[in-house]
């Protein structure tokens, strides 16, 4: 059985794209914009898991990377460090998307169309919430801690990412759409 997952986790890897979309702390700026147009309470573990939900949605749906900052196992569930530490002593209610650095990503429909389905299904839920939910028994920050040799700040495979994501997400097929 060990050699089965050891061969299905390869195919994971050469099935996902390792480029990506945009840097990590664009996203979560865009993200924080968003979230503060619809008047969404925010924080710093709020954020993290919002990105990580936005990163494993995008992951599933088309096979490639987000951001270009892969997700970590910390305490308190997944966090992308160098977005974390960017942003960490700034004023998030300050982050508007008039700032000239979301301009290109304000632009992106796709990007538009993320954002509004990750606040939609989970920006009303507290940071607690959220860390208790990637916390979940077989979810992919359990099962990265739960590695043999696992240290914390270890990242969280995309493979156990897009696994997990593409269960989770409901899509719209032919047959769904018409109805």
């Amino acid at each position: 059985m060990h050699t089965l997952n050891n061969k299905k986790l390869y195919f994971a890897r050469e099935m996902i794209n390792e480029s990506y979309k945009y840097d990590s702390v664009t996203v979560a700026h865009y993200l924080v914009a968003s979230a503060n147009e619809r008047r969404l309470s925010i924080n710093m573990t709020k954020l993290q898991k919002l990105l990580y939900i936005a990163y494993g949605t995008y992951l599933a749906v088309t096979g490639s990377r987000l951001t270009n900052e892969h997700p970590q196992a910390w305490p308190y569930g997944p966090v992308f460090p160098t977005t974390r530490q960017k942003l960490l002593k700034k004023d998030l209610y300050s982050i508007r998307s008039t700032d000239e650095r979301l301009k290109e990503i304000n632009e992106d429909a796709e990007m538009r169309s993320l954002a509004n389905i990750v606040l939609t299904s989970f920006g009303n839920r507290s940071a607690s919430t959220l860390s208790e939910w990637s916390h979940q028994s077989g979810s992919p920050w359990d099962r990265t801690v739960n590695q043999k040799g696992f240290n914390w700040g270890d990242q969280i495979p995309d493979e156990y990412i897009q696994e997990y994501f593409n269960t989770i997400i409901v899509r719209k097929d032919a047959t769904t759409a018409a109805k």
